[in-house]
């Protein structure tokens, strides 16, 4: 579903990404690790196409992102770490605006979908600035979703949820790769074998490790959190 062949991007004299390549394909978690500055968030922009590499390519179910980017994007669900909200929109009209950019099909029902999938029924006429930040990460979450994507690309999805939460989004995030291929970005490294079943990572834009959750632990020892460092050192 996705394959990243050798990208690299600098700003100015600064490799941010060097010569990254992996695979992800559908019935895959990938949690996607390393230090703050490792250029994980920069090459998911490259890997969605909101940023173009200065090498390699990347490629969405077969697509070429920089030939063929609107059929490729098409294919992607991304969450950012700072996902906009219209904050005056309610997650229900907002759904629906995302819908209408993306030409959805059958849009209601997949709102309605997405709204119970991510327990927003409550808050689903509610303007979005009242929302804690636990619901607002729920409606970036659902505005990845409502079109059903191939590839779905969350940046910390769990943030600012509250344990049943996260419990929740994490379920959701298993049942869902079934029929997709995922990406995670998280600091929370315990909560990799979570919902995983393989894990990248990298540091000075480069790939340290990539693997299965358990050779990780076999890696770097029982805490993940303790020796992390020992892995990218």
């Amino acid at each position: 579903m996705l394959r990243v062949e050798e990208i690299s991007k600098k700003f100015g004299d600064f490799q941010v990404i060097n010569n990254l390549s992996f695979e992800v394909k559908v019935g895959d978690v990938m949690g996607f690790l390393g230090p703050n500055g490792a250029g994980k968030t920069t090459s998911m922009r490259v890997i969605t196409g909101y940023l173009k590499s200065d090498r390699g390519r990347v490629f969405i179910d077969n697509k070429d992102i920089d030939e063929d980017p609107i059929v490729a994007k098409s294919k992607i669900g991304y969450l950012p770490e700072g996902v906009p909200l219209y904050l005056d929109f309610s997650p229900a009209l907002y759904l629906d605006y995302v819908c209408s950019v993306r030409e959805v099909k059958n849009a209601k029902s997949k709102i309605q979908k997405v709204i119970k999938d991510l327990q927003l029924e409550d808050v689903k006429d509610v303007p979005i600035e009242t929302l804690s930040k636990g619901f607002k990460r729920r409606v970036g979450i659902a505005q990845s979703l409502v079109h059903n994507p191939k590839l779905l690309i969350l940046d910390e999805p769990t943030d600012g949820l509250d344990p049943l939460q996260k419990f929740e989004v994490r379920k959701l995030i298993k049942k869902l790769s079934k029929t997709k291929a995922i990406i995670i970005s998280t600091h929370i490294l315990d909560e990799v074998p979570e919902v995983c079943n393989k894990c990248l990572i990298i540091d000075q834009g480069g790939k340290k490790f990539e693997g299965t959750p358990n050779k990780l632990k076999k890696k770097i020892g029982k805490s993940l959190d303790e020796k992390f460092r020992k892995i990218i050192s």
